[in-house]
């Protein structure tokens, strides 16, 4: 991999670094959704939803659709589901493997 390359994976991932922008990709993970929407099922502020979906739209990963007045928002590729999820059981991997390594020295 160039380094450009690797440069631009990092960036991508850290769309996903912030729980409240994972919070709002869990909420798209149904299908398309408003703000008002995405806010009912996040408990976020509308501020902050907006927020979000600006910088998963600028990044790619949720496209805009408008709709008479009102936007609504869907993930581009379903596979992000896919990679929070791979993500998620290489955390558990990881941290079940520290808890051994804790076991077996105390």
């Amino acid at each position: 991999m160039t380094d450009g390359a690797m440069e631009h994976l990092a960036e991508y991932f850290k769309v996903f670094s912030e729980p409240n922008r994972l919070a709002v990709l869990e909420a798209l993970r149904g299908g398309p959704l408003n703000v008002t929407a995405v806010v009912e099922k996040t408990g976020l502020s509308q501020a902050l939803v907006s927020k979000h979906l600006k910088l998963l739209t600028i990044a790619g990963v949720v496209q805009r659709r408008p709709e008479g007045s009102l936007v609504f928002y869907e993930v581009n590729d379903k596979a992000v589901f896919k990679l929070m999820a791979q993500a998620e059981k290489l955390l558990l991997a990881s941290r079940r493997q520290q808890l051994d390594a804790l076991a077996a020295i105390l």
